[in-house]
């Protein structure tokens, strides 16, 4: 199995979770703000087109007269000074697939775009297109290559006029020097000898150290991805810490901390390798009470769910839900609300251009609270929720 996994940390285009979404924002990756990141450069990455144009009609900057059909955006970071080569493929849809690719060296890039005409590096249509002045003559059509230096960020939109959830693959070959990968054990602090915040990243089953991504979020109000196994901060007084890694070999990790709730400062980030059989509550996937409506909290760990769908085309899952019920019997109201949070959850993929075969839902209704008597809202709140059962991959 190819495993590519997507951050979309870096993209998006507000600065806290706990503080909302924008209005330009979306999960889906056929917008800008939901891009696909990759961060794995050694292997192809095959990515389901998600059959629609999602929420931003992004060709009104590119060409008003054209409609935007289904398309998929992915951001890249190289850290590569020298060429960087693309190759885009697709034996499904060899002569009806367009690609634009941008240059970004601004994080705000996607809100740039959408308020804005930005003129594509290098774009080229499919046969037939009428763009007009963003046509181009180039005979590699799908193999297109850039110069970049070490900071530059490229962003891609892939689109097709056909329909329906076909695939591409897209290859990478870094010509020139690539940026070195700093040392597992990173000190981010600007004292040594001040208080710190300790963050390591660590193989659940065997504790072993794991160099992975990591994002972060309340660390000087800032979010800020980074690559390593131990990582120390400056400790500060933000309150929340959101802390999430999306690493090869692994299910996708995210959790919020209380800052003041932490043991000697210390935040251990334990990461379970894919496996069939493996069976993972979906962190921050909440529900209102008695409703399968999701909370806010809940729309980044869908995105986290979701680019792993899209770029795990084996991977089969089964959506488990449960209620928070306590003192009841396991009526069949119970059950039926344990069923609909899950298919909340499917219809969110499915939406984006998850193929429903791979996904299975099932309710428990209130046979498997986490906490049989809940003392508090947060214990309550613990007990509605879904998860994930890894069925194959």
């Amino acid at each position: 199995m190819r495993v590519l996994y997507a951050l979309f940390f870096t993209v998006i285009t507000f600065p806290l979770f706990g503080q909302g979404f924008k209005m330009n924002y979306s999960n889906s990756i056929a917008d800008c703000s939901g891009a696909i990141e990759v961060y794995d450069y050694d292997y192809p990455s095959t990515i389901q087109f998600p059959g629609n144009s999602g929420g931003h009609e992004d060709f009104t900057n590119l060409n008003p007269n054209n409609r935007e059909v289904n398309s998929i955006w992915v951001r890249l970071e190289p850290r590569l000074k020298g060429k960087f080569k693309l190759e885009i493929i697709s034996a499904e849809l060899t002569n009806d697939m367009s690609y634009f690719i941008f240059r970004a060296n601004e994080n705000d890039f996607c809100e740039e775009f959408n308020e804005n005409y930005i003129k594509p590096e290098m774009h080229v249509l499919s046969h037939g297109s009428s763009f007009g002045t963003v046509s181009s003559d180039s005979d590699d059509s799908y193999k297109p290559e850039i110069n970049v230096d070490f900071q530059d960020v490229l962003y891609v939109l892939v689109h097709t006029t056909t329909k329906g959830n076909s695939s591409v693959i897209l290859r990478y070959n870094l010509d020139g020097q690539v940026e070195e990968t700093k040392a597992n054990i990173q000190d981010y602090r600007s004292d040594d000898s001040s208080p710190f915040l300790h963050v390591k990243i660590r193989d659940k089953a065997t504790g072993e150290p794991v160099e992975a991504n990591l994002a972060i979020n309340g660390i000087n109000n800032e979010y800020a991805a980074y690559l390593g196994t131990d990582f120390f901060f400056d400790k500060t007084k933000t309150g929340e810490i959101y802390v999430e890694s999306n690493t090869k070999g692994y299910f996708v990790f995210s959790q919020t901390y209380q800052e003041d709730e932490l043991e000697e400062d210390l935040i251990l980030v334990e990461l379970v390798k894919l496996a069939p059989g493996i069976k993972l509550e979906l962190q921050d996937i909440k529900f209102e009470v008695a409703s399968d409506a999701f909370l806010p909290i809940a729309l980044p760990a869908l995105k986290r769910l979701l680019d792993f769908m899209a770029l795990n085309e084996s991977v089969r899952i089964e959506l488990q839900g449960h209620v928070n019920s306590p003192d009841s019997k396991n009526t069949f109201a119970t059950k039926r609300l344990s069923k609909m949070r899950c298919k909340a959850v499917y219809k969110f993929l499915k939406k984006n251009g998850i193929d429903g075969d791979r996904m299975q839902i099932k309710g428990f209704g209130n046979t498997r609270m986490i906490y049989e008597d809940p003392k508090n809202e947060e214990e309550a709140e613990a007990n509605r929720r879904v998860e994930i059962l890894i069925l194959a991959n």
